[in-house]
């Protein structure tokens, strides 16, 4: 099964690329270099067809483009229009505004630019004034969210921004804005005075761990997160910053997530994500489910499932059963004593 999907930050790259053409109309090979470029990681996908096909219908939808009544080409499945229109380069071949308009230094890049929406235009200028307004103050740094809505009055619109062309070295950056970008909050909980974190899946099993571990002080497990399931690979940058009020990270990062192909997804983008801070397998816990009976057997698909190489051999091995069995295990089949079992064995070099 393939996994290709649009982003939306290809789609409004791909809109963006396609206005910087310049261009009223683009043909075919044209508008497959500019997705590939723009979405290099789905080049050779067997969806990929499919996905540029919906991708320009959505820019239609927009109004970003137009696609043509009857010229097709009719060899691929979804068919592909021959070329598109790209209303917008008709106004720009009559006027280019930005070429004119009187930047601030820092914006000065812009009126060499081939071709510019109205909107990023629009966009551009709101930001040019709020340099002019701030020039000569100590401006605070604050989340991005929050300088996009007193740029634009929008708090998703400096998101949008950031993932096009406009951002970029010698362009726009979010240092140029005076804010950042902070990873979502890691719920967590204190258990002990232990510099060790356990991470998570699910919500109950997060109240399970923080029930078991708080009433007992014979382990060195000293926090416990949820990671809120598919959430905890943009939340571990957080893990650098503070995690329960207890400042970062100073011990081993213990995961524990549900044995299926999307928990074990989760597992290896968090571990992927982490530069500085290495996020291991706890793995009694996970020995625990090799004892247990699968679930859902016979309706879970193990062929195209990553993980192995951060679970390890051993422990892949161990649980080879669940996926013969084309089925999968829960963190909540393993029962909550387990938790207290694991941390208390960790601390005795059982791991």
């Amino acid at each position: 099964m393939s996994t290709a999907a649009p982003r939306a930050s290809e789609v409004s790259a791909f809109g963006e690329a396609l206005t910087a053409v310049g261009s009223v109309r683009i043909d075919l090979d044209g508008l497959w270099r500019l997705w590939a470029a723009t979405a290099p990681r789905l080049v050779g996908d067997p969806d990929q067809t499919a996905v540029l096909d919906a991708v320009l219908r959505e820019l239609a939808v927009s109004g970003l483009i137009e696609l043509p009544v009857g010229s097709w080409d009719r060899t691929t499945v979804p068919p592909l229009p021959r070329f598109i229109n790209v209303p917008i380069a008709r106004k720009v071949r009559g006027t280019k505004p930005w070429r004119s308009f009187p930047w601030r230094g820092q914006l000065g890049w812009v009126s060499s630019l081939p071709a510019l929406s109205e909107q990023v235009f629009h966009d551009l200028v709101a930001i040019n004034d709020w340099l002019g307004r701030t020039e000569h103050s100590a401006v605070p740094v604050v989340p991005v969210r929050y300088r996009s809505a007193e740029i634009f009055g929008k708090e998703k619109r400096l998101d949008e921004l950031s993932r096009g062309s406009t951002f970029g070295p010698g362009r726009l950056s979010f240092e140029l804005l005076a804010c950042v970008r902070i990873p979502p909050p890691l719920p967590a909980a204190q258990v002990g005075d232990g510099a060790d974190l356990l991470v998570v899946e699910n919500s109950d099993t997060y109240w399970v761990a923080v029930e078991q571990l708080r009433h007992s002080s014979d382990h060195d497990v000293g926090l416990v997160a949820w990671g809120s399931g598919k959430s905890f690979p943009a939340q571990v940058i957080s893990l650098g910053v503070d995690v329960a009020g207890r400042g970062p990270v100073t011990g081993a990062i213990w995961y524990w997530g549900d044995f299926d192909p999307p928990g074990l997804a989760i597992a290896s983008a968090a571990a992927a994500m982490s530069t500085d801070l290495l996020i291991r397998p706890a793995v009694g816990l996970w020995e625990a489910m090799s004892g247990l009976p699968p679930q859902d057997a016979g309706e879970v698909d193990w062929s195209n499932a990553g993980g192995r190489d951060w679970l390890g051999p051993d422990l892949w091995n161990q649980l080879v059963a669940i996926r013969n069995a084309s089925g999968r295990l829960a963190q909540e089949a393993v029962p909550p004593a387990t938790v207290l079992r694991w941390a208390i064995d960790l601390r005795r070099g059982q791991r």
